[in-house]
């Protein structure tokens, strides 16, 4: 059965092919692999190109001193948090052009896009407003005055970005759940090599501002050209007539486009839960010790790297998932989320042990950072990154999975638990109240992700088995 086929009531597919089940399974597994490395790649080194324009910041603000890297983590936690609740909300994309996909309706895919453009407008604009208010919601938090003022002026222009960041990824979510994530990844990079002439002349003063402020406006311009490049590749797509690219879609957004925000509605929280907990001890880290918030920053920079390569597999899983679902293939739906979670696994364990073992030479290296004290502050908390990755990572995966199966809210009140209910009480206990720094806070990250994880694998558990039974009786 083709992957773009109309969907037929469900049949074995070891029946229709005439395979066993063995057999039946190293093929379809060989084919998720193939498939996930060929979307995931690219999205990987795609979002890990949105990520590197931070990573940039960070290490050319790292000569100005602990202040100035502080700050600008902690500005910039607070529009991460408006972001990745943004890009939650927009996940419906996927989800609805990847099951028209597989159900072979690509003529309508096309109308998912341009429904999804003026829903990341509204979600722009909302996000460019609340990011105004940044002075006030840090004094609220219980940062020093000093602190919140001179991080909401990152926190401010750095929320001008978000609303071309939300066209972007309208755009760049239809790309990749149609299986074609290259042009995103190659846009995104061009715009890295732009930000480092960009930094040396805003962080030294150019157009009025200076140090961290001049690392988030140069970042701000980077993303306005990422949505310039990637929303005009889409207008031009090949097949745009095919896909329905240029049609105007009937209903509009707002009618048409219910079951794609019902889908964002239940992702936006669940992204939000997390973010949000990760925000939060950013909050605590900022009531530590100058050296402590620079700790919880730089490695937290780290651990957002890493977590790329997670994000580009969940993605490409929750694609493969989608369209095994769109075929109505409850088996090869199963199969794909499994590969997506091993494959997590597989790839982040050799991080795992090169930073449980090595942490503070790797800290050297990648930030070239020569302060021993700093580095001996960090290493605690850098060998716990690539563990608390790992499960973060396959939570993460899972959940994607889970609503490629169009299961919306349990992902959700999941994260809730694990995150807020769980890590955020941890890290104030373990961080604040007993003094472990910067090193509990991280030790809170992998008890809450470790709770997230072992859920989720029992409600992906059940999904595939509750289908697996219903198979068996037809």
């Amino acid at each position: 059965m083709s992957e773009n086929s109309q969907p037929a009531p469900y049949s074995s597919p070891q029946r229709a092919s005439g395979q066993s089940g063995l057999s039946w399974f190293f093929s379809r597994f060989n084919r998720h692999t193939h498939e996930l490395f060929r979307l995931a790649g690219p999205v990987v080194i795609s979002r890990a190109g949105i990520l590197t324009l931070a990573l940039t910041d960070t290490i050319m603000l790292g000569p100005l001193g602990a202040e100035e890297v502080g700050r600008y983590g902690l500005g910039t936690s607070a529009f991460i948090l408006l972001l990745v609740c943004g890009i939650g909300l927009m996940f419906g994309t996927v989800v609805e052009t990847s099951h028209l996909r597989g159900a072979g309706r690509v003529a309508e895919t096309g109308q998912v896009w341009r429904r999804a453009l003026p829903y990341g407008i509204v979600l722009g604009i909302v996000g460019v407003v609340m990011t105004q208010f940044a002075e006030t919601y840090f004094l609220l938090v219980g940062q020093d005055p000093h602190l919140a003022k001179i991080s909401a002026s990152v926190t401010h222009i750095q929320g001008i970005g978000l609303l071309p960041l939300m066209i972007y990824m309208a755009s760049n979510y239809y790309l990749e759940a149609m299986g074609r994530p290259v042009p995103g990844m190659i846009i995104v990079w061009g715009v890295n090599l732009v930000n480092i002439p960009l930094n040396l002349w805003l962080i030294h003063g150019g157009l009025g501002v200076e140090g961290a402020d001049g690392a988030a406006l140069a970042t701000t311009i980077c993303r306005t050209l990422m949505m310039i490049g990637v929303t005009g590749y889409v207008w031009y797509l090949g097949g745009r007539q095919e896909y329905g690219i240029r049609q105007r879609p009937q209903p509009g957004w707002i009618a048409g486009g219910k079951v794609m925000r019902r889908h964002g509605y239940a992702a936006g929280p669940a992204y939000a839960a997390e973010s949000g907990a990760y925000h939060v001890l950013h909050i605590y880290a900022g009531w530590m010790a100058a050296n402590e918030l620079a700790s919880f920053t730089v490695n937290m920079n780290l651990l957002s790297m890493i977590f790329m390569i997670s994000l580009g597999i969940a993605n490409a899983t929750a694609v493969r998932v989608g369209v095994a679902h769109g075929r109505r293939d409850w088996p090869d739906r199963a199969l794909a989320g499994w590969t997506g979670m091993f494959w997590n696994m597989v790839l982040l364990l050799p991080i795992a042990v090169i930073l449980w073992f090595l942490p503070e030479q790797t800290m050297a290296y990648m930030y070239q950072i020569t302060d021993e004290k700093l580095l001996h502050v960090m290493a605690p908390a850098t060998m716990l990154v690539g563990v608390a990755m790992m499960l973060d990572g396959g939570q993460f995966t899972l959940a994607n999975a889970l609503r490629g199966t169009g299961d919306k809210w349990s992902p959700t009140f999941i994260n809730l638990v694990g995150f807020i209910g769980s890590m955020i009480p941890a890290a104030y206990i373990i961080g604040i109240v007993m003094e472990r720094g910067a090193q509990g806070l991280y030790e809170a990250i992998l008890l809450g992700a470790t709770l997230a994880c072992i859920v989720l694998v029992v409600r992906w558990t059940w999904v595939c088995a509750k289908r697996a039974r219903q198979s068996d009786t037809l």
